[in-house]
């Protein structure tokens, strides 16, 4: 009985730290854990668990010495499966053992004690089935130990809420810029920093920092009473997270990069994923000013206040004629494998200037356009600008690009993907130069009920790119088989990998020197299909 509580007790104690690492991928937000849940990608109970199950019993219930060491050995032999299976499916993004997530360690373990000494002192024969239940749904432990930390948590979190709010109160001089959109945001942030950092003293939010905790943590730990101007990314899951983001750091400009079928998992709808990035020049402060992408007309739908300054940018170029409402433009653009140039057109001025970048693809323009055109209406010099682009780096996982063991060139979009940067993405592949062309994908998500269309889609994309496929995870990808199947893409040149350590196996195998191979997303833990 000793051993076989022992192991119940370890087991299930172990298994919850699986369940917080999934809890934290999905944000600690509840709707999100429990949509997970409920998703393809996820399994109530796996078949081996039941060896689990039933070897509680066995050790719970009265039964005979004999009985019970069958039951401690059936509990060892499903976590031995547990332990293949993980390590078949190694972990991206380990859990991160944060204050929060220490808090949670904690009540797990005093719940796992309570339901524990409650069957040692009664004997119960539910409370026996309950505690063999608990190890493959330990996730229910994780979510009532978030509901009972709740409390806490919004106490702990609107401390530091007011203590950001009180740090922004003592730099009345800084100007807030805040950038959203469905793609393209972080990297017109890192365009916007570098642009701006020679001329004033800039603080942006780190690497994905885009939601209210991550700006909080930002202006505590970063922002001084020196800064000038702090780039703020929002990001949103849902209506009025952007009105929150703006209340809280009060932008004076704003940014909206493009919006498009992005989280509709959560949004529902295109017509709320407009509304919520709209939020940003709805909540700028009266006086600022609003940059607006007029070649996205999903933008072009939001409406316009008569108390802000507009001004309009555009990287379209129809028949050689520019944008007659646009205040920034660009003609004469030139696209390769080491990066792009184009001459900027200022219509007010008619002044043109020619810049060169080492970002790939036609959609960086965009994000370069539009840290160019924040820039100028800041008072950088229009004829500074090329130094101070020319050397910007693409950010790491975000169709950053090196070569690999002197063999062949990588392609690197892992960070996510869309409809509209996976499309760029395989134009600048079948614009490098090398010889076969080669896609990792496990294609596209968070796209509600528009995921089977867009990903099928990308499938007939990917055929019209690449000379060699493989993707990841054969039920995910479905509708891009399906998109390359009605392009009448060959069999042959397909593979289908049970997951990333799979994929990089086949691809190690059929690469070739000079090859040009793209890594387009790379989907969290979450969504292995196990």
């Amino acid at each position: 009985m000793t051993l076989g509580l022992f192991i119940i007790v370890v087991m299930t104690f172990l298994r919850s730290f699986d369940d917080l690492q999934k809890f934290q991928q999905n944000s600690y937000r509840f709707k999100r854990y429990f949509r997970w849940l409920n998703s393809k990608n996820h399994t109530y109970l796996k078949p081996h668990e039941v060896f689990y199950i039933l070897g509680a019993l066995l050790v719970l219930l009265p039964s005979s010495p004999w009985l019970k060491g069958l039951g401690c050995l059936l509990m060892v032999m499903d976590y031995y499966f547990f332990w293949l299976i993980k390590s078949a499916h190694q972990t991206k993004l380990k859990l991160n053992v944060t204050s929060r997530v220490k808090r949670l360690i904690f009540t797990n373990t005093l719940l796992l004690v309570v339901i524990y000494a409650s069957w040692l002192i009664s004997g119960n024969f539910f409370i026996a089935v309950t505690i063999a239940l608990l190890y493959p749904l330990s996730f229910a432990i994780t979510m009532l130990s978030n509901l009972v930390n709740s409390p806490i948590e919004r106490q702990i979190n609107e401390y530091y809420y007011r203590d950001a709010r009180r740090i922004l109160a003592n730099a009345p001089h800084l100007t807030v810029i805040g950038i959203t959109g469905s793609y393209g945001k972080t990297s017109t942030k890192n365009v916007l920093n570098q642009i701006l950092s020679k001329d004033f003293n800039v603080l942006m939010t780190p690497e994905s920092y885009n939601t209210k905790m991550g700006l909080t943590r930002t202006i505590r730990t970063y922002l001084k009473p020196t800064h000038q101007v702090l780039i703020a990314e929002m990001g949103a899951k849902e209506v009025g997270d952007i009105k929150e983001l703006c209340d809280f750091v009060n932008p004076k400009l704003g940014i909206i990069t493009s919006i498009g079928p992005q989280h509709l998992e959560t949004f529902k709808t295109l017509e709320n994923v407009i509304s919520t990035k709209g939020e940003l020049f709805g909540n700028l402060v009266s006086g600022g000013t609003a940059f607006v992408n007029i070649d996205d007309e999903n933008i072009l739908k939001l409406p316009v206040r008569d108390d802000l300054k507009y001004v309009r940018f555009s990287t379209n170029t129809e028949q050689g004629q520019l944008p007659i409402n646009a205040n920034y433009s660009i003609e004469d653009i030139r696209l390769s494998g080491n990066g792009s140039s184009f001459t900027l057109c200022q219509t007010a001025t008619k002044r043109k200037v020619r810049l060169n970048t080492k970002l790939l693809g036609r959609h960086n323009l965009s994000n370069i356009v539009a840290g160019v055109a924040v820039a100028l209406e800041l008072g950088v010099p229009m004829d500074k600008l090329n130094a101070l682009i020319c050397d910007i780096s693409p950010i790491e996982h975000r169709l950053s690009y090196r070569t690999v063991n002197d063999t062949y060139t990588l392609l690197d979009d892992a960070f996510n993907s869309n409809p509209v940067g996976s499309k760029m993405a395989l134009e600048v592949l079948a614009g490098f130069e090398g010889n076969s062309k080669i896609i990792v994908t496990p294609g596209m998500i968070e796209l509600g009920s528009e995921s089977d269309a867009l990903n099928e889609q990308f499938g007939r994309h990917i055929a019209a790119a690449c000379d060699y496929v493989i993707l990841v995870g054969r039920q995910q990808t479905k509708p891009i088989q399906d998109g390359l199947a009605s392009a009448d893409y060959p069999s042959e040149k397909l593979y289908l990998a049970t997951n990333l350590s799979d994929a990089f196996r086949k691809l190690n195998e059929i690469v070739k020197k000079g090859d040009v191979v793209l890594i387009e997303n790379d989907l969290p833990d979450t969504f292995n299909e196990i």
